[in-house]
């Protein structure tokens, strides 16, 4: 599966490390970031691949949601590499 997670945070120290640390963990690759910080708010976007088809985007962005500096979490699954 891979798919795109977009966050909304407030801009703490250690809060980009916490966010691509916690979707390492549960089970997705990182295959391209983009980020933008404006008067301590961030937005970050990442392009995600499962390592294996039992990982979902629901449970990360559950996960993500319970971190005190997010404000929203919004996912999309995509058919990238599909044929």
């Amino acid at each position: 599966m891979s798919g795109r997670i977009q966050v909304d945070f407030d801009a703490a120290e250690g809060a980009v490390l916490r966010m691509l640390g916690l979707v390492e963990r549960r089970g997705f690759v990182v295959s391209v970031m983009t980020m933008a910080a404006r008067e301590g708010r961030g937005s970050l976007s990442l392009d995600v691949d499962a390592r294996d088809p039992g990982r979902s985007l629901d449970v990360v962005a559950r996960q993500l949601r319970r971190l005190q500096e997010v404000r929203n979490v919004s996912t999309s699954s995509s058919d990238r590499g599909a044929s």
